[in-house]
């Protein structure tokens, strides 16, 4: 037995070795103050206007509550709403359910159901667009889903999977499974 003890004691060492190197650890980043995921600010119905280089509106942006998380500078928002203006061209509006969007403003993701529509006019027709979890580069007013996608026009009713949005130049590519109805 005796020529065990010091194998006995080094490893009883060891152990509490570990035990006290455990206990001395640093917390886990989500235990340091201001390192979890909480909003330092938010705003509730508010609205923000993105102007052009000419100084009219390029983009209106709404939503019913907005939070701000500074651990990944982004935004949370419920019930967004977006008017992309076009000097000369109808307006786009688009509204979904809720929304995030990056820290730069360059990538604003709607997602649940999404609704995208254009009213009439002289020179166009009035198109309806519903899907769901929408990205969108504000900057260039493209946006994309892979998910399905319905597209109603007064006489049209055309259904697919995928899309591209190119709305600034009013053009909508359906990626697969499209059908089309049309209606006289």
């Amino acid at each position: 037995m005796r020529r065990w003890l010091p194998y006995v004691l080094l490893l009883g060492v060891v152990a509490a070795t570990g035990w006290l190197q455990r206990q001395l650890a640093t917390p886990e980043k989500a235990d340091i103050p201001g390192e979890r995921h909480a909003a330092d600010f938010f705003m509730q119905d508010f609205e923000s206007i993105t102007m052009d280089n000419r100084g009219t509106p390029k983009r209106t942006l709404q939503a019913k509550h907005l939070a701000h998380y500074p651990d990944t500078d982004s935004n949370e928002l419920e019930q967004p709403y977006i008017v992309l203006h076009h000097p000369e061209k109808p307006p786009w509006y688009v509204r979904s359910e809720r929304g995030w969007i990056n820290g730069d403003g360059k990538v604003i993701l709607l997602l649940g159901a999404v609704r995208i529509w254009r009213e009439e006019t002289a020179d166009s027709h009035r198109l309806d667009i519903e899907t769901r979890d929408l990205r969108v580069l504000p900057d260039s007013d493209y946006g994309e889903t892979d998910k399905a996608v319905v597209i109603r026009t007064p006489t049209t009713e055309t259904r697919g999977i995928g899309m591209r949005a190119y709305l600034e130049r009013g053009r909508v590519e359906l990626l697969s499974k499209v059908h089309t109805r049309y209606e006289k």
